[in-house]
């Protein structure tokens, strides 16, 4: 018997081409409130933290401590920005995302989403690519206590589908990710959809692909 079990997948960049629709929305409210928030910050510092960790840290790194009301406030702007932007783009799947998934489901995997974003928001991607009836569990922000890099989200992942962390099998594209995976003990795969593959091996990815393609039967044996 194969000693990996479970597949956990982040959600933004590893399933579906959707993230920098979140730096989108997030440079737009902290550039109304004068600040500058960069492509580089976004991939390296922030990506998958959530807006009640983003805003607050990014607020303070300037000076600036916000109370809890604002934190809702400019999460609730982001959200309705960020709504907007999907409601008018085309949502791509990662290439070669639903070849794998289905590849995995025959092969006996069990298989679920682990995303700092909300139910809801997940929900919508899953079906906007065509990929939800792959996925009957899913891990929210609310699952986790801390936010990536913080391992939480993946041991909750482990958890819920009744397995050792080292009996899965991480599936990330962002900084944070990887090291969160590697804090829960479990092996990482890293997809190198927006970040240059030798910044997710630094981070600590077990394997780094380019595409789904590139994914052996070896790195998820």
């Amino acid at each position: 018997m194969r000693t990996i079990q479970g597949l956990i997948f982040d959600l933004d960049g590893t399933i579906t081409l959707t993230q920098q629709f979140h730096f989108q929305a997030f440079s737009q409210v902290f550039r109304e409130h004068g600040i500058e928030y960069t492509e580089h910050d976004d991939l390296y510092r922030y990506a998958g933290m959530g807006s009640g960790t983003i805003f607050p840290t990014v607020f303070a790194d300037h000076g600036i401590t916000l109370t809890n009301e604002q934190v809702k406030e400019y999460s609730d702007e982001k959200k309705k920005i960020y709504t907007k932007i999907l409601e008018e783009n085309e949502i791509l799947p990662v290439p070669g995302v639903k070849e794998f998934l289905q590849r995995v489901r025959d092969a006996g995997y069990q298989m679920c989403i682990a995303s700092g974003n909300k139910l809801e928001a997940i929900e919508y991607l899953l079906d906007r690519v065509g990929v939800r009836a792959f996925f009957s569990i899913i891990v929210t922000n609310k699952d986790a206590s801390k936010p990536k890099p913080a391992p939480d989200v993946f041991l909750a992942a482990a958890e819920k589908l009744g397995l050792e962390p080292a009996q899965c099998v991480v599936f990330e594209d962002a900084v944070n990710g990887v090291q969160a995976s590697k804090s829960a003990g479990i092996r990482c795969i890293g997809l190198a959809t927006r970040i240059p593959e030798q910044d997710l091996r630094a981070a600590g990815a077990d394997f780094v692909v380019k595409s789904y393609e590139d994914i052996s039967d070896d790195m998820i044996s």
